[in-house]
């Protein structure tokens, strides 16, 4: 009898390990992280303890302010999931609109300013006001790396992050604001 009970116990733990399988990858797909991560073009070195304001989609009206950590990285979570969005987490560093590690629904967008001049070359005047936006897909798949054009460092795309090299603003351009 128990020679007859193993065969059918085998199928059965291969279901309970795909299902098991399933449900993990679907649960990487419900809810995913992108990381902003702010560096200095001219050295290199993480912008940290700032605000990144970030735009999921085109229905958004206010942004999200979005604290940085010590290594310039700043993260949100995106959900299919309703009961999942969170945006409560009030951070007073970043304002009114300031959060940490807001949850949001995926779109297919993610819009991003910081109060930093961007190194980008050809920059127009005003570029700390400027708004980069970048598709969502294209984030979470291969990363995205912004032009340094304000020194020779680099970065390689990691897909989930957006690597934005900016800098500080100059006096004039602080007297611009």
């Amino acid at each position: 009898m128990s020679l007859m009970a193993r065969p059918q116990a085998l199928p059965r733990m291969v279901l309970l390990a795909l299902l098991l399988t399933f449900s993990s990858a679907f649960a990487l797909v419900s809810a995913q992280t992108i990381e902003v991560k702010l560096i200095d073009g001219r050295n290199g070195h993480p912008i940290a303890n700032t605000c990144v304001n970030v735009w999921v989609g085109g229905q958004q009206k206010d942004a999200l302010a979005i604290p940085t950590d010590k290594d310039g990285v700043a993260r949100l979570q995106l959900t299919d999931v309703d009961a999942d969005i969170n945006t409560q987490s009030r951070w007073k560093q970043c304002g009114e609109f300031g959060v940490i590690n807001p949850v949001v629904r995926f779109e297919d967008s993610v819009t991003i300013n910081a109060g930093y001049v961007l190194c980008q070359p050809q920059g127009t005047d005003y570029s700390w006001l400027a708004l980069k936006n970048f598709p969502t897909k294209q984030i979470l798949a291969e990363g995205v790396v912004s032009p340094n054009a304000c020194g020779k460092h680099t970065a390689s795309p990691v897909p989930g992050q957006v690597i934005v090299f900016v800098r500080p603003l100059s006096f004039w351009e602080k007297l611009k604001q």
